[in-house]
């Protein structure tokens, strides 16, 4: 009996040496792989530090956003196929090549910002994209859940800009909504009409020539920003804030259609004509209006 206790007693003794060799070398070779620049081999901490760094929180605004705007590019797509032959064929054409290009840009900026943090060395989560969809996709995905919108019959001026009774040097900034961001010709004239210009010769028949020239889209948030004064804004595409300013307009409210029309209207009777530095220079040449 006292032979067996000794013997067993000096097994675990060997097994309890044996392990803490092993420990031994784990720790040694770890301490010699962090020495020799290596340590990344190791996938423990430092993987997991790069992706709690990451920041994907712009994916799924990002990515709802596009899916929103195909489908806003079919319903103008079926806008521009009802005006055909109509005077607002053309203008209908261009909203479509605005919102195009949108989601273009769009697409381009999220593949970039989703390519430079996994090239950081991020882990991408699953539920998020490695790219975002091409347009064409984006149609087929979206669009085939919502039913071509019946053409949008031209309302009266104050129902698409509901805050017209407002005290606009009060008003917060105007964005329309994405239904009445475009205009028609004829939301155009009547917007002309609240702003206030004389539909003669010498006004709001040029005006209108050389705003159809500033922004064939008839884009109320058109914005210009290689403009080297500011940028240029809104459907006469006015440049900079000193025009709203000098014409004692609340520059929040640029791209709402009758402030920057009120403000055209200034422009031009305080300058006594449209073409010329400081008017209306390019399109007033292009279409021979002074």
């Amino acid at each position: 009996m006292p032979d067996f206790d000794a013997h067993e007693g000096s097994a675990l003794r060997r097994l309890l040496v044996c392990l803490g060799a092993i420990a031994l070398f784990i720790t040694l070779s770890i301490i010699g792989l962090s020495a020799t620049g290596v340590a990344h081999l190791v996938p423990m901490d430092a993987r997991a530090a790069s992706y709690a760094a990451a920041n994907w929180d712009f994916a799924r605004p990002a990515v709802d956003q596009m899916n929103a705007s195909a489908i806003q590019i079919c319903g103008a797509e079926a806008s521009a196929r009802a005006a055909a032959g109509t005077p607002n064929e053309d203008v209908r054409k261009a909203q479509v090549e605005v919102l195009v290009a949108e989601y273009l840009q769009s697409e381009r900026d999220y593949n970039a910002q989703v390519r430079a943090i996994v090239e950081a060395g991020a882990q991408r989560p699953w539920d998020v994209p490695s790219k975002a969809l091409p347009l064409d996709l984006a149609r087929s995905k979206n669009c085939m859940k919502a039913a071509a919108p019946a053409p949008r019959q031209t309302k009266p001026l104050a129902a698409v800009t509901p805050a017209l009774a407002q005290d606009y040097d009060a008003g917060p900034a105007w964005i329309p909504d994405p239904e009445h961001r475009f205009l028609t010709l004829e939301e155009l004239d009547a917007a002309a009409a609240m702003a206030g210009w004389p539909n003669e010769p010498g006004w709001w028949p040029d005006m209108r020539k050389i705003i159809l020239c500033e922004t064939r889209s008839l884009d109320t948030m058109a914005h210009n920003t290689s403009d080297p004064h500011g940028g240029s804004y809104g459907l006469a595409q006015l440049n900079g804030s000193y025009h709203f300013a000098n014409a004692g307009e609340d520059f929040a409210r640029r791209f709402d259609p009758i402030v920057n029309l009120r403000t055209a209207l200034w422009l031009r009777a305080a300058r006594g004509h449209f073409g010329g530095t400081g008017g209306w220079y390019n399109c007033a040449k292009l279409w021979g209006i002074d």
